[in-house]
């Protein structure tokens, strides 16, 4: 899938999300609520947000995959950590996530 659209789609259905402040550590692996309407993420990918009413972090990862995307607000980059296939997505902590800490590697 094209990297801008995917961003866009993600970043998109995030947006919609901070009427609705999740809280930390929020796991978005079903039909879910969002700002009034509903978000499922396709099957067997899994999305982990942490967000506030102006902040967000967040990481998504399918199940048969072992690649790891991560964002927030602060950063316009996306970026990519290597994961273990048929592990369980670990939910960024904070909206404070580093995703240009050692590990990851910008798109």
């Amino acid at each position: 899938m094209n990297k801008n659209l995917f961003k866009i789609c993600f970043v998109a259905a995030l947006l919609i999300s901070a009427g609705s402040a999740y809280a930390s550590g929020t796991s978005i692996d079903t039909t879910t609520i969002i700002g009034g309407g509903t978000f499922s993420p396709s099957n067997k990918v899994l999305i982990g947000v942490a967000s506030i009413a102006t902040e967000y972090s967040a990481q998504a990862k399918h199940n048969a995959g072992d690649r790891i995307i991560g964002f927030n607000n602060k950063d316009p980059k996306m970026y990519w950590s290597v994961g273990v296939v048929g592990s369980t997505l670990v939910t960024p902590s904070d909206t404070a996530a580093d995703h240009t800490a050692s590990g990851w590697t910008s798109l």
